[in-house]
């Protein structure tokens, strides 16, 4: 069951493609403060010893999209975070210093319509897709199993693309979300690393970053010296170990235990370490 949220997850990141409103504000064109209530705020790198009173995450009228972070030093810090199309990821050029946010507002509308008009799968057109970017499914189906492109694999052995897809948008569709709501946190995980890199750093004097009221933790980022090819067509490739984590509530606690009560309080330890 472990295996098969991961997956989901992970499909949800990387094989389900993006339909966000295009923004006003690009990363090119990034100011130096923004304001909230009146109040003006520098932006990171700058700190303060308190903490904002504005909300995390925050979009400004421009469109920039900030989220509150907290320093191992406990300072705080806003940092931009927006969902944008930025610089292509030309990791096979070894071009580092050209690696951006990546295509972040593309989606693959030639073979998803509704996606791309609502942000949800049709059923109907899932049952008709015969290829992805330009590859059959079956190749897509191939590629994606267990000890083809990668050991793990995307999916299970007894999945196929479109079975993956279609649950991961029953999923989706149950928490009463679409596929860009669901992806725009990570995609905020992924600019804050990107910013600090940009700024010749790193994510290890983060500590934790506010999100609707929650404390995020950054864990770890850590590029790899090869990448995962993407299944499909496009510029996808996976060069990064994230870890993110969050502690849980009270009710998150009390589920677990009820669910998973033959576990020992060491299994349920690494159990919520997974989750």
């Amino acid at each position: 069951m472990l295996f098969t949220l991961r997956s989901r997850i992970l499909i949800l990141v990387f094989l389900s493609t993006i339909f966000i409103l295009s923004l006003i504000f690009s990363q090119e064109n990034e100011p130096l403060q923004v304001s909230h209530k009146g109040k003006a705020y520098s932006l990171h790198p700058q700190t303060y010893a308190e903490l904002p009173a504005m909300p995390s995450p925050y979009m400004t009228e421009e469109g920039m999209e900030i989220v509150v972070a907290c320093t191992k030093s406990k300072k705080y810090t806003l940092i931009p975070v927006t969902v944008e199309n930025g610089e292509p990821m030309d990791y096979k050029q070894r071009q580092w210093d050209k690696i951006g946010k990546g295509r972040q507002l593309d989606v693959d509308a030639r073979d998803f319509p509704a996606l791309a008009r609502t942000g949800l799968h049709s059923e109907i057109e899932l049952d008709q897709t015969k290829t992805i970017t330009g590859k059959s499914i079956g190749e897509v189906t191939y590629l994606g199993r267990p000890e083809r492109s990668s050991g793990e694999g995307f999916m299970s052995c007894d999945e196929d693309i479109i079975s993956v897809l279609k649950g991961d948008n029953y999923l989706v569709k149950k928490l009463g979300l679409t596929h860009p709501q669901m992806a725009k946190p990570l995609f905020h995980v992924w600019n804050i690393i990107k910013r600090h890199e940009k700024k010749g750093g790193s994510i290890g004097g983060i500590d934790y970053f506010l999100y609707n009221g929650r404390k995020v933790y950054l864990i770890g980022s850590e590029s790899g010296k090869g990448w995962q090819e993407s299944i499909f067509n496009d510029e996808i490739l996976g060069a990064y170990h994230i870890e993110i984590g969050r502690d849980l509530d009270q009710g998150e606690k009390e589920f677990l235990n009820e669910k998973y009560s033959n576990l020992s309080a060491e299994q349920m330890t690494e159990l919520i370490k997974i989750l």
